[in-house]
């Protein structure tokens, strides 16, 4: 190893680090950077003299984009130390037994893949919030975390600060991410964070898991965390262990309960409970030594980028996607990874013929997180993100704060095949591929949504087209008619508003019952309703008063076309409204049905056991799953078929 080569890592590290905290990006893999990590800090004791001011093993990586001494923390906000084996955790618990003495306890916890933050309270109102930043200073998103549910449920008898982890939930996330523009909730948490517009910031849900409680009285930490419970903050489950197999045993029940939770972890942190020894053990430049964080191991593996595409969406947003050489990864094999935009583009900087490293993000979305540069060929040319749109050649265009492209032409084939994919599939319309939607627009017999229902029109012509024939386009005729009865809230949804899936079009479609009525409404009378702030209001608003919507509602109503819901308002005296149920384990009516049934009576379904759920539905009722396990912590009232079929009036 000679100075240029150690310079040359330092170079790499910083440039990981940056794109990371300040711009959401990952290039390389958690595990990946830990190693480099660990290399400069061996290279660092065997040469101290190469030793950079500027290398990060002196520091923790910052996400400060401003920096104002006002915004400093009390006590420093330090990164943790990662382990990825039972040796360097074995090494660290009996370094905790030389100061402590034998069988120190250890409390476990989750470790969240999310955006570290400190919020001061006063009398359970927030009066100043600030992220990590570089440890010893944060940046001010108080306007934004002021607004959060979560923050709301703080009891009024609480003064002082709580840190902890600003959170994506996997739901949320996939609500947000329906075009696959984000990479990961982590990411797009961290940039929801730092939004200038509470009203947007408002738009999408955060939630806040407390794991530290400042200048608490407590000699325990374990008792720091059930004091911000009583408090009213989410905090997550925690063991706690005597020794290194218990450590580890805790370790693997937290990796089982992982795919679980509803919220991204990435590992584990061990912490000594008794504080005492805190100041003794004491810190290092970035990591206290009484703490450590296990990562679990994520697959990674190499190929080759063969080409990369830009898509055109239906909103218009232009998205790069690299065509990848075949891998095998997490048990499929990948063949396309996003490239999110060109911002992202340009930072990890892939070009066609590189080879680069892929994994899966929360081991579903195939992403690429680096370049092996060491296998980069001296000719390959950077990836330039289009001027025009690939399809129409219409010139690209940047929304006011937004990073993405778009192209604004609305009758750009891509955006018209896309909108009309998204209809169709959204009112599950069999018999329309991709690839039939594609042909039928290029001939011109589908330009538009309401082409759909005149497609009978042209029956003839369709049935004579190679590879089709009369019975599958009179299939596919049939099925077009038997869509226009599908529930208004089915249509809402298929429209293709901004946030507006089938959840919010039914929670929407419950004040008002039919399409017509809520052509009518206001933005501030939607905006009071469950889960649409101003800015989905508006959007909503926006797009039900513009010309093309209205023609296109006419036309649809005109083709017989249901428009009004299934979910109207029911009485709201009922047992279930207003009471949120979590359905799991096996039943002897389809759970959809049972759903169906709670929406109807007035009552919400939710996927996760949280503290807003008020009954469990499960036949093993005293069964060690997570969910049992959670609402017993959480004191939930849990129920089986019988007592829910008696709520429903079903027997």
């Amino acid at each position: 190893m000679d100075k240029k080569t150690y310079n040359e890592l330092i170079d790499n590290l910083i440039r990981y680090s940056e794109a990371y905290y300040k711009n959401n990006v990952s290039l390389v893999s958690d595990e990946q950077f830990d190693m480099m990590l660990k290399e400069a800090e061996k290279i660092e004791k065997e040469h101290p003299e190469w030793l950079r001011s500027d290398s990060p093993t002196l520091t923790p990586g910052s996400d400060l984009s401003v920096s104002s001494s006002s915004n400093s923390h009390g006590r420093p906000m330090l990164s943790l130390e990662n382990t990825y084996n039972r040796e360097d955790v074995s090494k660290w618990y009996s370094s905790l037994e030389e100061i402590v003495g034998p069988n120190p306890e250890v409390v476990v916890e989750y470790k969240y893949d999310g955006n570290s933050a400190a919020i001061r309270f006063e009398h359970g109102k927030v009066t100043k919030s600030l992220t990590r930043g570089n440890g010893l200073i944060g940046e001010d998103i108080t306007s934004n975390v002021q607004t959060m549910s979560d923050i709301k449920l703080v009891k009024s008898i609480f003064t002082g600060e709580a840190r902890g982890e600003l959170i994506m939930s996997k739901a949320e996330f996939n609500r947000i991410n329906v075009d696959g523009a984000y990479a990961n909730a982590r990411n797009l948490a961290a940039g929801t964070i730092k939004l200038k517009d509470p009203k947007e910031f408002m738009t999408r849900e955060l939630w806040f898991y407390a794991y530290w409680l400042e200048n608490s009285k407590n000699r325990k930490h374990s008792d720091d965390l059930d004091q911000l419970k009583a408090l009213g903050f989410r905090v997550g489950k925690y063991y706690l262990c005597h020794s290194v197999d218990e450590l580890m045993n805790a370790i693997e029940s937290i990796e089982k309960e992982k795919k679980d939770l509803p919220v991204e972890i990435d590992g584990a942190v061990m912490k000594l409970n008794n504080k005492d020894y805190w100041d003794e053990l004491g810190n290092t430049a970035k990591f206290p030594r009484w703490a450590k964080a296990y990562k679990y191991h994520q697959q990674v593996e190499e190929t080759e980028v063969l080409s990369i595409d830009y898509q055109v969406g239906r909103s218009g947003k232009v998205t790069p996607v690299a065509n990848l050489k075949p891998v095998l990864l997490d048990g499929s094999t990948v063949t396309r990874a996003t490239l999110n935009n060109a911002d992202f583009l340009k930072q990890i900087d892939v070009r066609v013929g590189d080879t680069v490293y892929v994994q899966k993000a929360a081991a579903i979305i195939p992403q690429i997180i680096g370049v092996n540069l060491n296998r980069r060929k001296e000719d390959l040319k950077p990836a330039l993100f289009p001027h025009d749109c690939p399809e129409c050649k219409t010139t690209l265009i940047k929304l006011d704060g937004k990073v993405d492209m778009f192209c604004p032409n609305p009758s750009c084939p891509s955006r018209v095949i896309e909108k009309l994919s998204y209809y169709t599939h959204t009112l599950e319309i069999d018999g329309f591929g991709e690839e039939i939607i594609e042909r039928f627009h290029f001939l011109h017999y589908l330009n538009s949504i309401i082409d759909i229902y005149h497609l009978k029109d042209h029956r003839e012509d369709l049935i004579n087209l190679d590879r089709l024939g009369e019975k599958s386009i009179d299939k596919l005729l049939a099925n077009i008619e038997k869509s226009k009865s599908k529930p208004g809230e089915v249509l809402l949804a298929a429209l293709g508003i901004k946030g507006i899936g089938l959840k919010m079009a039914k929670i929407i479609m419950r004040k008002y019952p039919r399409i017509e009525d809520l052509m009518e409404a206001k933005a501030s009378d939607l905006s009071a309703l469950d889960g649409i702030g101003d800015i989905k209001a508006l959007d909503v608003v926006n797009e039900l008063e513009s010309e093309e919507t209205k023609a296109l509602i006419a036309a649809l109503k005109k083709e017989g076309v249901n428009t009004t819901s299934t979910v109207q308002v029911i009485a709201s005296d009922t047992e279930l409204s207003g009471k949120s149920f979590c359905i799991t384990g096996a039943l002897t009516m389809p759970r959809k049905e049972y759903e169906e049934l709670i929406e109807k009576a007035g009552g919400k379904n939710v996927s996760s056991v949280t503290s807003k759920t008020d009954y469990l539905v499960t036949n093993d009722t005293t069964s060690g799953s997570s969910k049992n396990k959670k609402a017993r912590e959480l004191g939930k009232t849990i129920i089986d078929e019988k007592e829910l079929r008696r709520m429903l009036n079903l027997d």
